[in-house]
């Protein structure tokens, strides 16, 4: 059959990131963007190929890919240059009080910028007591009113002083708790811990989170009479209105204030009375100077232009922050991670990637799964996922808003660029795709164009809430090649430049032409679908000869499939979607572009197969995270059964208690789903599956809470975007409320995957 391409049936709207596939020197990816008005900022020289736009004036984002050390492979990173001698902002934000965390999105939207400016970037903070009080671990500060004092480990942060330029500088607290009996020391602000025979002062900006978890050890009982002295004093209006000794919870008054005290301490607090008069007082200062807004982190990576060895060659998603020697350039810098394209940078790699920026000074921030960088396209509407980290935004206690004027929301110019998305974002159906900006002889590449202001920011006549997409009066023209409304076919092989025009609007986008293709790939190479109310999808690349790269869109391909089980739908963002016409069977769809073919196989239907009997119960094995955990052979509901044990009341934070196999199990073919029988004990710890996918990436599957008692089975699916086959390596109960604590053994059953009928290579 022949495949049409349906005509859109809303605007083509922006991708998030364009980037392109080649390796480029860490110096050149990252040199400071040109000071130019451009549409676009053009390429700095010896950028072979990254991506860099105009944000606003004074914000640039460069971003591609680099490459590893060691055996890294390729990284891809952003990097946020922020010019702080011009118009622009940078604020503490936090998701409403320090233990109240939200995504950086939800902060950005939230944020309240200066009369006439808009927030255009923002970025997670530093590291926080995840799991427990959920509080930063570093200081913060917001327009010169201290937040939080840092912990120790903590003793550095990003810091912009009162006149707009920003440093990286080691911040020291001190605090004077005045009694009637002498002055204390403040040991910390707003902090996740309070230290032995120390005083802490907490305040409206802490949030709700119970006290008591600031000063009693995990797994420490309140009640113990041997445990160190607790107390508590509510002081307002610089009186005692309140001493208690345990700690209480709940939203603190803005009007009052709460000291925490351990120990010796703590009797001195508990010697308190109502109506005593207490005097306060405390400075947060960055080496000696008076800051307005700090933002701590962890690890110093680059100080007088030079990487700082740090001992952690671990590879995770990365932000970090740097600063030009004078202070006058921001820096904010993210790194991939925890995805098929690439695991993630090392701290050594982005220290590198910082100092070729200009960096003279960098600071770590917090990484992994709380990585995020939103930035706005030009024209955007808002700041929008710019970096990729593996799995949904993380909800985090702090971050930084870039501010910067807005425009007049007249158009002014235009910003072109490719559709296709070659890193989709969490949870999106289409598969990662090579780099948009190459394009094969005689294929087509589609753009999409977005009206802008001179602010680079929303306009037309739906600003500031719409954008202002052009994309439909869009008409091409390249030396080479030519234009087929928004679709540039291209020309013979070489680089060209495709000049876009929409009315008087003109805008021009660089992409590299390739020869013809000599093989294609599909990628997944098999689909499988679990019934007729499944659908999956492909994206399709072509190879050179030389092995060069790039996606084949839906519009230049032909698929031949078998109509009485699915048809194939062409999309936009370059995926074939593959529906089925029936319940069962299996088949295989030819694709052909460019005059080759590849074969994608597919199956429509489900069966279900053992992963594990727990006939081998004895050979199983107990882990534990900040608890205890046992496994032992018992009798299930049909036959042989693992009962997993678990103590959740030695900490306060994430605990797990996991099974682990003689052996990872790899399935022999796509997994829809696992289930498994559970007895369950009624307590509410949340089951979850772990697995390492076939790209090598870890996922955490998540189930119910067993909150109920006696058996039911569980059926827990895998996400869209999981690279098959799957591995699985335990099977584990989480508790993640620091409120609660208890004890427990459920029973597995059972434990079997749904998936296709046949093996891949059947």
């Amino acid at each position: 059959m022949n495949l049409s391409r349906p005509r859109p049936s809303c605007p083509v709207r922006s991708a998030a990131v364009p980037v392109v596939a080649v390796l480029v020197a860490p110096m050149a990816l990252l040199a400071p963007a040109p000071r130019v008005t451009a549409d676009v900022v053009p390429p700095a020289s010896g950028i072979a190929g990254a991506v860099e736009e105009r944000v606003a004036t004074g914000v640039d984002l460069v971003s591609g890919p680099v490459p590893g050390n060691e055996g890294g492979g390729e990284q891809f990173a952003s990097v946020l240059t922020v010019d702080l001698t011009e118009e622009v902002g940078i604020e503490y934000v936090d998701g409403g009080g320090l233990t109240s965390p939200a995504t950086v999105a939800d902060m950005a939207a939230a944020a309240e910028p200066p009369e006439g400016s808009t927030v255009v970037a923002a970025v997670n903070g530093g590291y926080f007591d995840i799991g427990a009080t959920q509080a930063p671990m570093g200081a913060g500060m917001r327009d010169g009113r201290v937040l939080t004092s840092p912990g120790e480990g903590f003793a550095h942060a990003v810091v912009i002083d009162a006149d707009g330029t920003g440093s990286v500088r080691r911040v020291d607290f001190e605090g004077t708790v005045s009694l009637p009996t002498g002055d204390l020391d403040l040991d910390a602000l707003n902090a996740p811990t309070v230290p032995a025979d120390g005083i802490g002062l907490y305040t409206s900006d802490w949030g709700g989170h119970p006290r008591e978890h600031v000063v009693y050890e995990p797994g420490t009982d309140p009640g113990d009479t041997a445990a160190a002295p607790v107390a508590e004093a509510v002081i307002s209006e610089g009186t005692v209105e309140h001493v208690a000794d345990t700690p209480g919870s709940g939203p603190i008054d803005e009007h009052d204030q709460v000291l925490v005290a351990r120990g010796s301490a703590a009797e001195r607090v508990a010697a308190l009375s109502e109506g005593d008069p207490v005097g306060l007082e405390h400075t947060l200062t960055a080496e000696g100077a008076d800051p307005r807004v700090v933002l701590g982190g962890r690890h110093v990576l680059v100080r007088d232009g030079e990487p700082v060895p740090v001992d952690d060659d671990s590879r995770a998603p990365r932000t970090a922050i740097g600063f030009s020697e004078g202070g006058e350039a921001m820096h904010v810098v993210t790194a991939d991670g925890r995805n098929p394209a690439t695991a993630g940078s090392t701290l050594a790699e982005v220290a590198e990637l910082l100092a070729a920026s200009g960096a003279a000074q960098a600071l770590e921030l917090d990484g992994g799964g709380s990585s995020t960088l939103l930035v706005r396209e030009p024209g955007g509407v808002r700041p929008v996922l710019r970096n990729r980290a593996g799995d949904q935004l993380r909800e985090v206690p702090d971050g930084l808003v870039i501010t910067a004027p807005e425009g007049s929301a007249r158009t002014s110019g235009l910003w072109l660029r490719p559709v296709l998305e070659p890193r989709p974002e969490h949870g999106s159906p289409t598969p990662p795709q090579e780099d948009p900006r190459r394009v094969f002889t005689g294929m087509s590449r589609t753009l999409a164009a977005t009206g802008h202001d001179e602010a680079f920011g929303p306009s037309g006549p739906g600003a500031p809430g719409t954008p202002d997409d052009r994309t439909g009066e869009l008409t091409l023209s390249a030396p080479a090649g030519h234009g087929d409304g928004p679709r540039f076919v291209a020309g013979g092989p070489g680089p060209v430049t495709v000049t876009g025009r929409a009315g008087a609007l003109r805008s021009t986008v660089d992409l590299e032409v390739l020869p013809v293709p000599d093989t294609l790939r599909a990628t997944p190479g098999r689909l499988g679908l679990a019934s007729s109310d499944d659908t999956a999808s492909f994206v399709l690349t072509g190879v050179t000869e030389d092995g060069e790269r790039a996606p084949v869109e839906p519009v230049d391909a032909e698929v031949e499939a078998v109509p009485d089980l699915v048809e194939v739908v062409g999309r936009d963002d370059g995926r074939f979607e593959v529906r089925p016409r029936a319940g069962e069977g299996a088949g295989t769809l030819t694709v052909t572009a460019g005059g080759v073919s590849t074969e994608v196989p597919f199956s429509v239907g489900a069966r279900t197969v053992s992963v594990a009997a727990f006939d081998d119960a004895r050979e199983w094995t107990a882990r534990s995270a900040r608890g205890e955990a046992g496994v032992r052979p018992v009798a299930g509901r049909d036959g042989p059964g693992l009962a997993l044990a678990y103590d959740f009341t030695r900490d306060i934070r994430v605990r797990a208690a996991a099974a682990h196999p003689p052996e990872p199990i790899t399935l022999d073919r796509q997994a829809f789903a696992f289930t498994v029988g559970v007895h369950g004990d009624g307590n509410g710890a949340r089951l979850r599956l772990g697995l390492t996918d076939g790209h090598g990436v870890g996922h955490s599957l998540e189930g119910p809470a067993v909150d109920w008692e006696g058996w039911r089975d569980v059926r827990v699916e895998v996400p869209d975007g999981v690279g098959h086959p799957v591995t699985l390596s335990r099977v584990y109960l989480v508790e993640d409320d620091p409120g609660r604590a208890y004890a427990g053994e459920v029973v597995l059953d059972g434990l079997t995957a749904t998936g296709p009928p046949s093996r891949p290579d059947a």
